[in-house]
């Protein structure tokens, strides 16, 4: 059950970190350097990947301007995108990696797919490059130069915006290399509208920061374990090889280390991804060779320590031009054997059913997959992406299995040696009275401890809860029950505090769901869908929506009262809104007099009239008779993680961010929402928002 429970954690990762963008092909028209989209909608979520045939200019450096100069002499032909330089044909020429050109593309859009705006995604271009789109330097990545002198290498993944043309577009990329062993746009290019490329590129960003923080405190936390138990050495080579590939993830891919450090040098940065992938690959060999180290001979980790040692002096004391032109070589005739060897051990242990065998088996089959891709992805020989930290996550989620078993396997031993241990005590007792005496004793004081540490547990209890605050709440009570779990201190009720832990996650998703949408709403990334609504009809449907939601709770009634809301027979009130937000703030304000207040809550609207006819303030309030707010906390409760003092201790479990979500939606309405307290100190809250009177023969909008 348990193996069953981690395999569907991890899977449940993987799918979430699935990209989920559309991509739309079908329709596309290719001609070597140009394509027709004319017939793709980007106004919905759409992303179209720009991989095919592109103009290309070898050996020139051009701007759009040069386009436009008539005497300019173009040499073009067309070359495919992705792929590296080397081994390209072009007007007959075989071409190498070490050079510059300019490449370009043309694309139709329609009218409707040029009103708004457009991203550009570059992923990975070896290694300067600059970009124009309709004639605008967009970006500069590095500096590209004709020589090795004049250009400087960068390779950052770049998204950038602009305002599309109806019609045709162009896009012109100038590229350099001098430094290693790729040069070119090696990896595709999409397009699409900028909802669709900014969502995939903070999926991307947040998986692989999900990944590196993953695997950082997964090396530390073995590198501790090696600390205090230096007797078993593979605790210290797992932490080496978390650590090595989150280092090497820092300046791949989406290449966060050197976003957060601009300024860092490429040639470092390159030097860091080859090394820690040479260290790493030589610790997890090491680990391999702890397991079974009757397998794994002496000449093996000798000759593999030897081989690896001389790529790193490599590394570290040649440029990137050289040493980058071994990593085909190196998993040729190093890595792919290694694996093949370290394969041939596992399937040895397997076949002789040595303990955990088979799981070390499965996760490193898994792993050594990743490996393979990986090798296949950056010689540009499929287009997966890179997958070794998640390979790994999955290697170490079946170490964590193979650790469980181990320790279940081994409580059970404890408890039968106990049972045995037992019985030769009740014989000794029998035989020894003063040993009984003597046990008695220590059974005495072994009670008293017991209970000093039942007290000592409790009071660390109540220090947490104490201390806990929003997050470090649930995450807190999570590791205290997976703690207990594997250390085998909870020996029986795992469905209950599985329950708990479910529960803990449940809570943190609803914080992190709504610090989503809260930031949303402030940055203004949040999509409402306006509609006009006649809105009298409109609230009453929500008040008696959950008038029979709760109609069961006795505690807790709710009143309606329109009567200040007084309009003409023939006249309506309209409000232009997004219906599914306005409804979540008036739910979350009925919500809140339910939970902390009880009893009874009034919901009374007035219409305020404007200066002309037609203009008017629709006012909705929400009025309850509970304990209120004090008054030094009125200025706070529409801030972040606000939660009254008064109710802190209550079992109500609210995030605090309800009250803020409210307030940017109502903000979104060019509206409010504010607190109050009444004459006969009730609690009033009332949210506002711009309404609009019309002749109901003029035609009314849905309620």
């Amino acid at each position: 059950m348990k193996r069953r429970s981690c395999i569907g954690i991890w899977i449940a990762i993987v799918f979430l970190f699935v990209p989920t963008s559309m991509y739309a092909e079908e329709g596309t028209r290719w001609l070597p350097g140009s394509v027709d989209l004319t017939t793709i909608d980007f106004n919905k979520r759409v992303t179209v990947s720009l991989d095919g045939d592109w103009e290309f200019y070898w050996s020139q450096l051009l701007t759009p301007a040069s386009f436009q100069d008539q005497k300019a002499e173009l040499r073009s032909d067309s070359i495919p995108v992705p792929a590296t330089w080397g081994g390209l044909s072009w007007r007959n020429e075989t071409l190498s990696n070490v050079g510059f050109g300019t490449y370009r593309l043309t694309f139709q859009l329609s009218e409707l797919s040029a009103k708004r705006m457009m991203a550009l995604q570059l992923r990975s271009v070896a290694t300067a490059y600059s970009v124009w789109v309709n004639g605008e330097l967009l970006a500069e990545n590095g500096k590209v130069g004709t020589d090795k002198s004049s250009m400087e290498p960068k390779n950052v993944p770049r998204i950038l915006y602009f305002q599309p043309h109806t019609g045709r577009n162009e896009i012109v990329i100038q590229v350099s290399n001098f430094v290693q062993r790729k040069g070119g746009i090696w990896e595709g290019l999409s397009l699409g509208n900028t909802e669709a490329i900014s969502e995939a590129g903070h999926q991307r960003i947040i998986t692989e920061a999900f990944m590196i923080g993953c695997l950082t405190m997964m090396g530390f936390y073995h590198l501790s374990i090696f600390v205090f138990r230096k007797k078993d050495k593979k605790p210290l080579y797992l932490g080496i090889v978390c650590l090595a590939v989150s280092l090497r993830t820092w300046v791949l891919g989406e290449t966060l280390g050197i976003v957060l450090l601009p300024s860092f040098p490429w040639e470092i940065a390159v030097k860091i991804e080859y090394i820690s992938a040479s260290a790493g690959l030589l610790a997890f060999v090491y680990f391999i060779g702890a397991q079974y180290s009757s397998r794994i001979t002496w000449y093996f980790n000798r000759v593999f320590t030897c081989l690896q040692a001389v790529v790193i002096g490599i590394v570290l004391f040649t440029r990137a031009k050289l040493y980058t032109q071994l990593m085909l070589p190196i998993e040729l005739f190093v890595i792919v054997p290694s694996i093949i060897y370290i394969m041939t051990v596992y399937i040895w242990a397997a076949f002789h059913r040595q303990e955990g065998s088979v799981i070390n088996m499965i996760g490193f089959t898994v792993m050594a997959g990743v490996i393979v891709n990986d090798m296949l992805f950056y010689n540009q020989i499929i287009s997966s992406g890179p997958w070794l930290p998640l390979g790994l996550l999955f290697f170490l989620l079946m170490q964590s299995i193979l650790v469980s078993v181990t320790y279940s396997r081994a409580f059970h031993t404890s408890e039968l040696l106990s049972e045995k241990l037992k019985h030769v005590n009740m014989t000794l007792e029998r035989k020894v009275s003063e040993r009984t005496i003597a046990l008695a004793d220590m059974n005495a004081r072994l009670e008293g401890a017991n209970r000093e540490l039942k007290r000592s547990e409790q009071f660390r209890k109540l220090l947490l809860a104490n201390i806990s605050h929003e997050l470090r709440t649930p995450l807190t009570a999570i590791k205290g029950f997976a703690s207990a779990i594997m250390d085998g201190v909870i020996t029986r009720d795992y469905n209950a505090y599985a329950r708990r832990i479910f529960d803990k996650t449940l809570f943190l998703g609803r914080v992190i769901d709504d610090l989503i949408d809260l930031t949303k709403l402030e940055t203004r990334q949040m999509s409402l869908q306006f509609e006009e609504h006649a809105a009298l009809p409109l609230l009453r449907r929500w008040f008696d929506k959950y008038e029979t939601e709760w109609s069961l709770d006795d505690s807790f009634c709710m009143t309606w009262d329109e009567s200040e809301a007084v309009i003409a027979q023939q006249e309506e009130v309209v409000i232009y809104a997004d219906s599914f937000r306005l409804e979540q703030v008036f739910s979350n304000v009925l919500s809140n007099a339910r939970k902390y207040a009880g009893g009874m809550a009034h919901v009374s609207v007035q219409l305020v009239r404007g200066a002309k006819e037609e203009e008017a303030e629709l006012c909705v309030k929400v009025i309850d008779h509970g304990p209120g707010i004090p008054e030094e906390e009125v200025p706070l409760i529409f801030d972040r993680f606000y939660r009254s003092k008064s109710v802190r201790s209550a079992k109500q479990e609210g995030t605090g961010l309800g009250l803020a979500i409210c307030k940017e939606i109502m903000a979104h309405h060019q509206g409010s929402i504010d607190f109050s307290r009444g004459t006969d100190a009730s609690n009033i809250f009332s949210f506002r928002l711009p309404a609009r009177l019309i002749k109901k023969e003029m035609g009314g909008a849905s309620d």
